[in-house]
């Protein structure tokens, strides 16, 4: 077989068609693990995510080719969601966290860590809130959201030949951001009409937006981002799901593959396997990073759903233990890889603890499965 570009290679393999070789991808690196990789012997010049791919010799992965890239550094591309962001003012700093207020509501942020900022207090607690605040921030056709880098992203992928993605915050995940876990997930019994509100707008600014990103670059897959599943399973019922969520994946689904985007997936932590049903019935390719300790077993997905795509499912705290490790880890590959369509990566980014040597050893390993089992 001739060989494929990085672009023809992912579509063709997410959508079980024989491929040249299988891509070789990981879910990205913890900016403490690359910095602390430098001490074990990483070139300082290697430092970023896109940098240690090229350096381990992995495909760009496909989370980066998104034109609404949240890079190591920042936002890269065409901004997505609230426009300008709120403003947020700084209420207390110490040596460890910034603590801000103000439109944002109240944000606590690490200064010695990589994690997630801990919000107390979110933008949007009524349905006035969210007309007072969001729709005034969501003008998709605002100018200013093509950011300078993009020319630079666009033009970068036209010469890698790579596929390019649009990232899409999910029906669960956008009332969640606006709202927080608690009071989103009250609200779907307590104040229904507020979600549907959002899930409205929600729907109609993605269409917009996407045409908007159109007249900028062709797109050939989205990535939605839910993460609506603890270790035990889903966070919120089927019936849920079918009242809150489903209406409006049909419709911006069809939407997307209306305008040549050909393949779309999910991102969810957590235990989702029987989750999985939803996203199928809803109209979803795909689903990553299959969480090992949150018993997302990629094998168990697969017999629900033999042409849902897979990408992760490697348990990433193998890495931080040895050699003999990895192997057994690994041992899943051959069964998953015969069947296509599956993306062997690890279930999240490579946290600190790793040592390089062993990531080292499991791309090397990797890739021998991949190799011998993934045409």
């Amino acid at each position: 077989m001739e060989t494929m570009t990085p672009g023809e290679r992912f579509m063709k393999y997410i959508s079980f068609e024989p491929v040249d070789r299988v891509p070789v991808m990981d879910f990205g690196y913890w900016r403490e693990t690359i910095n602390q990789w430098h001490e074990q012997g990483l070139p300082a010049e290697v430092d970023s995510t896109e940098q240690v791919e090229t350096y381990f010799g992995l495909d760009r992965g496909f989370e980066t080719n998104m034109v609404n890239y949240w890079g190591d550094n920042g936002k890269v591309g065409i901004e997505w969601g609230i426009w300008p962001e709120w403003k947020k003012v700084k209420i207390e700093e110490t040596d460890e966290k910034i603590i801000y207020g103000g439109e944002c509501g109240t944000i606590i942020e690490s200064k010695v860590s990589g994690s997630m900022p801990y919000q107390s207090k979110y933008p949007v607690e009524t349905i006035e809130d969210f007309w007072k605040k969001v729709p005034p921030k969501m003008n998709p056709l605002d100018p200013t959201r093509v950011l300078p880098s993009f020319a630079g992203m666009l033009k970068r992928s036209q010469e890698q030949k790579q596929a390019v993605g649009a990232w899409i915050d999910g029906y669960f995940a956008w009332p969640r951001i606006l709202m927080g876990d608690a009071n989103s997930m009250m609200a779907y019994y307590e104040d229904p009409e507020l979600i549907h509100t959002i899930q409205r707008h929600h729907t109609d600014f993605v269409k917009k937006w996407i045409d908007m990103v159109l007249t900028k670059t062709p797109l050939d897959y989205a990535c939605f981002f839910e993460d609506m599943c603890f270790n035990h399973g889903c966070m919120i019922s089927p019936a849920t799901f079918d009242e809150f969520m489903m209406p409006y994946y049909h419709e911006l689904i069809d939407f997307l593959h209306s305008r040549g985007i050909k393949k779309c997936l999910v991102d969810s932590d957590g235990n989702s396997v029987t989750l999985t049903d939803k996203f199928v019935e809803a109209g979803l390719d795909g689903h990553y990073p299959l969480e090992i300790n949150s018993h997302a077993y990629p094998e168990e997905i697969r017999k629900r759903h033999p042409k849902l795509a897979l990408i992760g499912g490697i348990n990433k705290l193998a890495l931080a233990v040895d050699r003999d490790a990895i192997d057994k880890e690994l041992t899943k590959l051959p069964a998953l890889l015969e069947q296509g369509g599956y993306i062997p990566a690890l279930d999240h980014r490579c946290q600190p603890g790793v040592p390089m040597e062993n990531y080292q050893y499991y791309i090397d390993r990797k890739r021998e499965y991949l190799e011998k089992y993934g045409h």
